[in-house]
């Protein structure tokens, strides 16, 4: 029994000991978890959080995020071969920067022009319409007789892109046959052609010209479009 009563200091020290680690050990426990506690409380107001996202189901019932990505347009870049080819890419660039708002506006007023002819007589409709080409050339003549050859003929080209119609159809439509022949062959005779198309692939150019004209509002011609 004393032997037993002798061992209780050492056996109580063990003990106590134990214990103090345990109690060391706890609170080092709960002092991390209320330190993580402050951390997340502490988080400031820019902290990023969980989003939404919508998502649909597959055949195999697993749930598929879908994500709505901005518009990228990729272009390649125009290499020039020798500083002549730079030199008419240049030149081009001038010519289709000038014409180009005369495109454009030949493309807003015909489109305007059937919206009109939609609202009178069909009687009435070639009065109108060369009503309409006397205001025009008021407007355009001085623009139209600066116009080099050059300019002349990828302005043709242009109002193809704008219209989907050839120059020579829009006359013929508006004006007739006899006119729409009569100013083929002057165009003829300055080395144009008013059948003259655009396209993507001989005019790839142009469209470059174009798309860094354009930039954020450049699209595809509607004629173009799959």
């Amino acid at each position: 029994m004393s032997g037993n009563l002798r061992c209780l200091p050492s056996l109580f020290k063990e003990v106590y000991g134990r214990g103090l680690i345990l109690r060391r050990s706890f609170g080092v426990l709960v002092g991390l978890l209320l330190g993580f506690e402050g951390t997340v409380q502490a988080q400031s107001p820019g902290t990023p959080v969980p989003m939404e996202l919508p998502a649909y189901i597959d055949e195999n019932g697993d749930t598929i995020p879908i994500a709505f990505l901005p518009h990228v347009e990729v272009r390649d870049r125009r290499i020039f071969r020798s500083a002549a080819e730079r030199k008419r890419f240049d030149r081009l660039y001038w010519n289709v920067v000038k014409v180009y708002p005369l495109a454009k506006a030949a493309g807003r007023q015909l489109n305007e022009l059937e919206e009109e002819l939609k609202t009178i007589p069909e009687s009435k409709h070639r009065a109108h319409c060369r009503k309409l080409e006397s205001s025009l050339k008021k407007q355009y003549k001085k623009q139209l007789v600066e116009l080099t050859v050059t300019q002349g003929r990828i302005l043709i080209k242009l109002v193809d892109r704008e219209t989907a119609r050839t120059s020579y159809s829009i006359v013929r439509e508006f004006r007739g046959s006899f006119q729409a022949f009569m100013w083929q062959g002057l165009a003829r005779m300055f080395g144009s052609n008013l059948k003259s198309t655009y396209e993507l692939q001989e005019d790839r150019d142009i469209e470059l010209i174009l798309m860094m004209v354009e930039g954020n509002q450049y699209e595809i011609p509607y004629k173009f479009r799959n």
